[in-house]
């Protein structure tokens, strides 16, 4: 999926610069705090499904991985492990 922006970028100046545009046609926006990240600042959180134990995993944002803010996100449903 394609962003428009990316909100760490655009906080960060310096790796602005650095990534340019290249990670925002494989962007998505983060599950936890809906805003668009790209490719380049899309971090790995893997959860086991409480109804079935299955393990499974999603892309966040790394501010909302760093901050645990994750963790947060669906518990009724999700255990997380990292």
């Amino acid at each position: 999926m394609s962003v428009p922006y990316c909100h760490v970028c655009q906080s960060r100046p310096e790796e602005q610069r650095a990534f340019t545009d290249s990670g925002l046609e494989k962007g998505d926006y983060c599950p936890v705090c809906y805003r668009p990240t790209c490719s380049h600042h899309l971090a790995t959180v893997r959860f086991r499904w409480r109804t079935d134990r299955r393990l499974d995993s999603t892309l966040v944002c790394i501010e909302c991985k760093r901050a645990y803010r994750h963790r947060n996100w669906d518990v009724a449903n999700r255990d997380w492990i990292s």
